[in-house]
């Protein structure tokens, strides 16, 4: 089968791999849509620690059931499946509290083994999610940032907070959906990109650059901004978050561009500022995820483009400089 397979920084390649197999516990899937995820133009730049090469990525999926071990049940063969790409070992201490997304043993599908920018992907089956054959696949691909956006409204937004987001990338402008859907006031997405700052606005938010904010924080916030969730991640964003943010408020991160950044913390003291790591999705988020797809209530026209497999490495060097003017490319095996 064909591969799209990490080599290196910003080394990509079509290869051809064995089909792979199936362990009792385990389908095969075989992709129809594939999203490219932020977190892996970081290790196609070299930047994660954790995709080693050569690897397979690709986490953000939907497919058909190809095969079967016999040990799967409630599934059955051509049923179209989206994968929830985080295995838990169900048994540590964060599993018990149903915090499955900080397992202490936790193993990710294109990370710990090989993932979805391929023909076929073995997973296990307690991952899989039936959904209707209708669905589009590139929209049901968006599960699981769908999920990561979720999880990071519903740790720092109320009903009808307002908020503020750093980046219009996939995972800020699910943001912006999703607490859109929950409830939330003004909703004010911040990006440098005017294309993605588009996007935003098409879906409901205001798009502004970060210069803006400071001009017409009062216009736009006028009782004061409760929440910032930073989907960038980088020292400028986390830094003007904290200055922003009101006394008592909370920054919720969830971008990773740096690993480290210097912060105001005698401020964040001062003023009791909550900082939130936000990392990906209890599976109660992840089911809400495609839920919310199934209604129809996240669109993907207008900021997403498909194409096939072996455009792959063009796509990845088109998002990772900046140079696409879709904010979420689907690759296609």
């Amino acid at each position: 089968m064909r591969a799209l397979v990490y080599q290196g920084p910003e080394k990509l390649a079509i290869e051809e791999v064995e089909v792979p197999g199936i362990q009792p516990h385990e389908i095969r899937v075989k992709v129809e849509s594939v999203g490219i995820c932020g977190s892996e133009l970081e290790g196609y730049l070299g930047h994660s620690s954790v995709r080693v090469p050569p690897l397979v990525m690709g986490h953000e999926f939907c497919g058909r059931v190809d095969a079967m071990g016999d040990q799967v049940s409630g599934l059955s063969l051509a049923d179209k499946v989206i994968v929830n790409p985080l295995i838990a070992c169900r048994t540590c201490a964060s599993c018990l509290r149903g915090e499955t997304n900080i397992c202490r043993n936790r193993r990710i599908i294109g990370i710990h083994r090989p993932g979805a920018f391929a023909d076929y992907v073995s997973v296990p089956y307690e991952n899989a999610i039936r959904v209707p054959q209708e669905m589009d696949a590139s929209l049901a691909s968006l599960a699981e940032p769908l999920a990561v956006a979720i999880h990071a409204v519903k740790l720092g937004c109320r009903p009808l907070d307002d908020l503020l987001i750093y980046g219009a990338g996939p995972i800020g402008l699910l943001c912006a959906s999703a607490a859109l859907q929950m409830g939330a006031g003004s909703v004010v997405v911040l990006d440098l990109q005017p294309a993605r700052l588009a996007h935003a606005t098409r879906l409901g938010a205001v798009g502004l650059s970060p210069r803006q904010i400071e001009d017409r924080r009062d216009d736009l916030f006028p009782d004061g901004i409760p929440v910032i969730i930073d989907c960038v991640g980088i020292q400028a964003t986390r830094e003007q978050a904290m200055n922003l943010v009101d006394p008592g408020g909370s920054v919720i991160m969830v971008g990773l561009g740096h690993g480290t950044s210097e912060l105001p913390m005698n401020h964040l003291v001062r003023q009791e500022i909550s900082l939130i790591g936000s990392y990906t999705y209890a599976h109660e988020d992840f089911r809400q995820a495609v839920e919310l797809l199934r209604q129809g209530k996240v669109a993907i026209e207008g900021w997403t483009e498909g194409r096939p497999l072996e455009q792959g490495p063009e796509a990845f060097e088109e998002l990772a400089g900046g140079k696409s003017r879709f904010a979420k490319i689907f690759l296609k095996p």
